[in-house]
């Protein structure tokens, strides 16, 4: 479901009679939603009945052909998928085999129930992985870490129980955590309002709402301000005064050059970074609200209250301070596990309950720290080890550039070779020569992509707004196999 105050008023009931909450993201076809709801086992499931393009009846029909054969308001009998039990489609119309929510409300408007006594340790939450590796993972939460976790992040924003009333504008989708914890939590436990300015993140809607309701904090992936700050230059200058005082950047490493952007864009915003994954509650690191500009830029905050971490080598010892390695995670944010999913639990929460990112990482002395990137996407050339956040970093400080990607791609002679897809400013007539060129002199030789791609609209993304590498690697490697074809 995309976001909207009915989403927000599941999430709450779910948690209060004790049931686990499936967060589903709306764009899923029919195979990825039946691999969703077979891997937990969901026997009630809520959407609209169209969203965009998206029909779900005819969704859902795809699964299983026969399971809308049987009368309005009827619970549902279903071969393919036996644990279900109830669909229920935000829709005035009478659905064969399904509920509409006027329908299936009535069923207990007449009755008393018993509040259910909630343990704190008990599962309540399942957020999907991004999935930008493979098929998703069912991440369960509990309630003692997404409400402690929200709890530390409000008091280090600084909005914790200041006395003001705060306006929150929630651009990322609430079926991530990032969406869910701070839009969602964080709204409850600062007594704050909560705005969506559209049901899928569109950026001149954001910019509206902003302006026009006054909202006081924002937040939301790198990308996502990249585009906030684009339609917000789009504006006479005499429309751009807004109440911004907070805002949030997570989801992915956000760079120097990004920040002074927003800066200059909100100049009476206070901009911090924070570092975390589903897996964790989510967050693990974050600013100050009162750090300096400079470690604003150069970190993604310090380790919050009450969690442990390590940065450990290969061989799983750990490294000195300053020294890149694997960041592991131990404390009450880890998640309980993967739903139905021991192996892969086990893969990534070792026994004595450090639980492993996947991301490379540095570590300070001073508590602080700043990712390098994922394990998964360094790139090995010729021997050398090279971070893709080093060059983006560096490309994205070139004028006329506004969003890069590097990754590796195969290599007969270096094993690999550097590749960089590039989004441009529009009306830019910058090339990929001019682009190599710009780096010759200020990187390292081994760091200048071999390949430069610069693209049109947007890169591909996952639900939560993290660019999907591997789909841009996968293109860039046929594109480069075209090429050698005729050449």
């Amino acid at each position: 479901m995309p976001n909207c105050a009915l989403y927000v008023s599941l999430v709450l009931a779910a948690s209060r009679l004790g049931l686990i909450f499936v967060n589903i993201n709306p764009a899923y076809q029919s195979d990825e939603l039946k691999h969703s709801l077979t891997l937990v086992g969901v026997k009630c499931l809520v959407a609209l009945e169209t969203f965009k393009t998206q029909n779900y009846p005819e969704i859902i029909e795809r699964i299983d052909q026969d399971i809308w054969k049987r009368p309005p308001n009827s619970p549902v009998k279903s071969k393919v998928l036996p644990f279900l039990e109830t669909v229920v489609f935000n829709s005035e119309n009478r659905i064969n085999g399904a509920y509409n929510l006027e329908s299936f409300l009535d069923l207990g408007s007449n009755r008393n129930y018993d509040v259910p006594n909630i343990q704190p340790d008990e599962g309540c939450n399942i957020q999907f992985t991004s999935g930008t590796t493979g098929k998703p993972k069912a991440t369960l939460l509990n309630h003692f870490g997404m409400v402690n976790n929200i709890n530390f992040i409000m008091k280090r924003l600084g909005i914790h129980e200041n006395g003001n009333l705060n306006t929150f504008c929630c651009m990322p989708p609430l079926f991530h955590t990032f969406g869910l914890s701070i839009g969602i939590l964080g709204t409850l436990i600062t007594k704050s309002t909560l705005y969506f300015p559209s049901a899928h993140f569109e950026p001149k809607a954001a910019v509206d709402v902003i302006i026009q309701d006054k909202c006081t904090f924002i937040f939301g992936t790198p990308t996502v301000l990249v585009d906030v700050i684009a339609a917000f230059e789009k504006l006479p200058p005499e429309q751009r005064n807004n109440k911004v005082k907070y805002a949030m950047t997570g989801g992915a490493p956000c760079s120097p050059v990004l920040i002074k952007k927003f800066k200059k864009t909100f100049p009476g915003t206070k901009l911090v970074s924070v570092f975390g994954m589903t897996e964790t509650s989510p967050i693990t690191f974050q600013n100050y609200h009162d750090d300096t500009d400079e470690q604003i830029m150069s970190t993604v905050g310090q380790i919050h209250d009450h969690v442990e971490a390590k940065v450990v080598d290969l061989n799983g010892e750990m490294v000195p301070f300053g020294t890149p390695g694997e960041l592991l995670i131990r404390g009450y944010v880890n998640m309980i596990g993967y739903y139905n999913d021991e192996e892969k639990t086990k893969e990534t929460i070792d026994s004595t309950k450090w639980l492993k990112t996947g991301d490379q990482f540095m570590l300070y002395e001073n508590g602080y720290g700043n990712v390098v990137g994922r394990t998964k996407d360094m790139i090995i050339r010729g021997g050398e080890n090279i971070f893709p956040v080093d060059i983006e970093y560096f490309l994205e400080s070139h004028p006329l550039i506004t969003q890069v990607q590097v990754y590796g791609v195969p290599d007969e002679r270096m094993g690999e070779e550097v590749c960089a897809s590039v989004i441009v400013k529009e009306g830019s007539t910058l090339t990929e020569t001019d682009i190599k060129s710009y780096c010759k002199g200020k990187i390292s030789h081994f760091k200048v992509p071999k390949y430069v791609f610069i693209e049109k609209g947007e890169f591909p993304k996952t639900g939560s707004g993290k660019v999907q590498k591997f789909l841009l690697k996968e293109i860039a490697i046929k594109r480069i196999a075209k090429y050698n074809e005729h050449y």
